[in-house]
């Protein structure tokens, strides 16, 4: 799942207007582009967010099928479970309406972090798999979250925007439920109790 950190490098580069045009000598004045506006970048998120909501639900599935297979702690096969079906039902309904968001070139199933992530849960140990799996869960709903408050704010697209606003709550609980499962496999929460 996309870091934060890369999602506000990009959308600092998107709000970066273009150096001036030097006027040479004997030439007419050539007219500077303007700077992108605030619905340029609210494109911007909309596409980012597209990006992000699809690889992260991929990568999601993806690990969750594997933490069925692999998981020895019924309260990760649970959990992994759950996610499974509920991102399902999260593709299934935005699905239709982020195909119509333009997004980048890469068609990369996965983004080359989750590709290292499911690498590393597939070669760890099976006694280290649970922790692993459930604080990459941790980390990876803080940064899908993250991506949904930043669409919710800033997206243009009123259809997406509601279906992140409906959805929210379940990516919480899904964070939330996350920090639990942490506590049966020795998993410290990252979070003040």
């Amino acid at each position: 799942m996309i870091s934060l950190v890369v999602i506000l490098a990009l959308l600092a580069q998107a709000g970066t207007p273009p150096p001036p045009v030097p006027m040479k000598e004997n030439r007419a004045p050539v007219a500077a582009q303007p700077a992108p506006g605030k619905e340029q970048e609210s494109a911007e998120v909309d596409r980012l967010f597209a990006a992000v909501a699809i690889q992260g639900s991929n990568a999601e599935l993806d690990m969750a099928e594997l933490a069925v297979q692999r998981g020895s702690a019924n309260e990760v096969k649970g959990f992994a479970s759950k996610m499974i079906a509920e991102h399902k039902g999260l593709m299934d309904e935005m699905m239709p309406v982020l195909q119509h968001v333009p997004t980048s070139s890469s068609s990369e199933r996965l983004s080359a972090a989750d590709q290292l992530a499911m690498l590393h849960l597939q070669a760890v140990k099976p006694a280290d798999f649970d922790q692993l799996y459930i604080m990459g869960q941790i980390g990876g709903h803080l940064q899908m979250l993250a991506a949904f408050e930043a669409e919710a704010e800033n997206g243009t697209d009123p259809q997406l925007k509601e279906l992140v606003r409906k959805w929210m709550p379940t990516i919480q609980a899904h964070l939330q439920l996350a920090v639990d499962t942490a506590k049966h496999v020795g998993g410290a929460s990252p979070f003040k109790q």
